[in-house]
């Protein structure tokens, strides 16, 4: 797959199929094309079977029942009419399944497949009591789910259910990547993912975001560097380590190591010194009060925040070395309590060379909103993250999404449940320093998709990624995309 992939809102795709028909295009054709294409996709993915569709009143149900005309040719097909069509489309698309021959009935029926052409793009608003109990009907019958466009019920700019919505193992998205597939809650609801593209873009398309899952590239180290020694890989530092808590710089540490980092200082509390020695001697360590002889300004990268506290302490250091960060434009990623205490700095603008790193959670607390809200629409939420502060913004979750310099959004579609574990935002922030001291212009979305890519491979060893195997599993990644 080739990235970037552009993602749109539901209003833009509505507008690019209204400028298609005003083209001169006929709609009920570009039903029969998606049909068609929904149809060849499934002959080759479903083993002869009973199907149902289960059909609404608009065109989303027209698919339905053109869908089930093509499918009849090889799987034995029924169609749940939950309403009479309404759309001249739709009424004739129920026409050509009638004129098929195809069994329409007015309740679900046993069967294999069960596939959703309720509602599509268009659904915005709450389901009615009447719809919410066919969602459940749906989602409680057994067999293999499919949604045509968008699950019934999933909001298509926001992904969250309204305030339920059908659970589907594919998702067949026509014309282009909606946002609510892709954001929200869309993981539970969606399944496998599969965009057919109708008909060709023009130039009045607006694009929201892009899926992107590139993985970033760093030199490799062969014999033809062998000149070069540790200095030339970059210098990071990692400032945290509240007096209570030592883990948490200690693997943002070792992943900015395992990732190809010349040399790494932790400047933490002296009482997590003789942890740090004893398990990784290749780390260097500095008093996290004594800023000036750790001397921040000769490294390459710094990441600041993991295990730093929330209580005075941690806001006085984190505003010593603020003013002191400030003066810098080497990458700053700004993470955990770092995050906490610029929660409580008023009219603080972040440069262009600073990463703030929130999940959903700590973003709501930097915007003032409720985690929910956050949640509720994360496009517009990391969008008012930059508005209000400046930098870059990586917003972490189920498809983390991330903002650049120029307000351009990717979303990472990797990653798994199994990541959602302590530490896993502490590996991810030493691994951005990591790579970023040794090569600054990486996207930083490419550095999410390695921390996801790497959370994927690892999810197959056990419930919950071990996240002190994420460094390693970057490093053989890296090493592998360099050859």
């Amino acid at each position: 797959m080739s990235y970037p992939i552009p993602v749109y809102t539901a209003q833009a795709v509505k507008d690019w199929e209204s400028r298609w028909f005003v083209a001169g295009n006929s709609s009920y054709g570009l039903m029969q094309q998606a049909a068609l294409m929904m149809a060849n996709h499934l002959l080759g993915q479903l083993a002869p079977s009973r199907v149902c569709i289960w059909c609404g009143s608009g065109n989303n149900g027209g698919d339905g029942y053109l869908l089930a005309v093509y499918l009849s040719r090889h799987h034995t097909v029924h169609i749940y009419q939950i309403a009479p069509p309404a759309s001249a489309d739709a009424l004739r698309a129920c026409q050509a399944a009638i004129d098929a021959g195809i069994s329409i009935t007015n309740a679900p029926v046993v069967a294999d497949v069960h596939i959703d052409a309720v509602f599509g793009n268009g659904l915005d608003r709450p389901l009615t009591d009447e719809m919410l109990v066919i969602v459940d009907d749906y989602n409680t019958h057994t067999g293999y789910k499919i949604a045509i466009d968008i699950p019934t019920g999933l909001h298509p700019d926001t992904g969250m259910p309204l305030p339920a919505s059908m659970r589907a193992d594919m998702t067949l998205c026509l014309m282009g990547y909606k946002v609510g597939l892709l954001t929200g809650c869309a993981k539970s609801h969606v399944g496998k993912l599969i965009c057919l593209p109708l008909i060709p873009a023009d130039d009045a398309l607006i694009t929201t975001a892009h899926i992107d899952n590139t993985l970033p590239t760093l030199p490799t180290r062969d014999g033809s560097r062998s000149h070069q020694h540790k200095g030339d890989y970059g210098s990071v530092m990692v400032i945290g380590g509240h007096p209570t808590m030592g883990g948490a710089v200690i693997m943002s540490a070792e992943t900015a190591i395992s990732v190809g980092a010349g040399r790494v200082t932790i400047s933490t509390h002296p009482n997590h010194h003789p942890a740090i020695i004893a398990r990784k001697p290749n780390l260097m360590v500095h008093d996290i009060d004594q800023m000036y002889e750790a001397r921040p300004e000769h490294m390459t990268a710094i990441c600041i925040g993991m295990g730093l506290g929330r209580d005075k302490w941690s806001l006085v250091v984190c505003d010593v070395y603020r003013q002191k960060l400030a003066q810098l434009t080497i990458p700053i990623i700004i993470d955990a309590d770092a995050l906490w205490c610029l929660a409580y700095c008023s009219n603080i603008r972040l440069p262009a060379n600073a990463i703030a790193t929130p999940h959903h959670a700590e973003a709501a607390r930097l915007l003032g909103i409720s985690a929910d809200a956050v949640e509720a629409d994360r496009i517009h939420a990391i969008r008012s993250l930059q508005s209000r502060y400046g930098g870059q913004w990586v917003l972490k979750g189920a498809n983390t999404l991330t903002i650049n310099m120029h307000g351009k959004i990717r979303i990472c579609t990797l990653g798994n449940a199994a990541m959602a574990t302590a530490g896993m935002g502490d590996v991810l922030s030493g691994m951005m320093a990591g790579i970023l001291a040794q090569a600054p212009t990486t996207p930083i979305h490419q550095i999410v998709a390695l921390h996801a890519y790497c959370g994927d491979v690892l999810s197959a060893d056990g419930i919950v990624v071990d996240v002190n195997q994420m460094g390693r599993m970057a490093s053989q990644t890296l090493k592998a995309i360099a050859k």
